[in-house]
């Protein structure tokens, strides 16, 4: 019975240390895992956010062309039209 004891209380650090062993041999794989995943998510772009992109791109326009079309206005009729023309609807 004491060998079994002895030869027991020997074989626990081995057995731990393969647990302790795995984690600390998975780990990096783990986190290497989940940057890759985030590096992935950060470059791809939803289809909601490419219409908010088109969005913004078509204001940015209409605004430019609203300005355009003020500068070249030489009265207030023609600054009226522009204005109607480029109006948010």
């Amino acid at each position: 019975m004491r060998a079994f004891s002895i030869l027991f209380a020997a074989f626990i650090p081995l057995i731990l240390s393969g647990c302790v062993a795995s984690t600390i041999i998975t780990a990096p794989f783990r986190a290497a895992g989940t940057v890759v995943e985030t590096a992935v998510d950060a470059t791809t772009q939803t289809q909601s956010e490419k219409e908010e992109d088109l969005g913004r791109k078509v204001l940015a326009e209409r605004k430019a062309g609203l300005e355009a079309c003020l500068d070249r206005a030489e009265d207030k009729f023609e600054r009226n039209v522009c204005k109607s023309h480029f109006r948010d609807d």
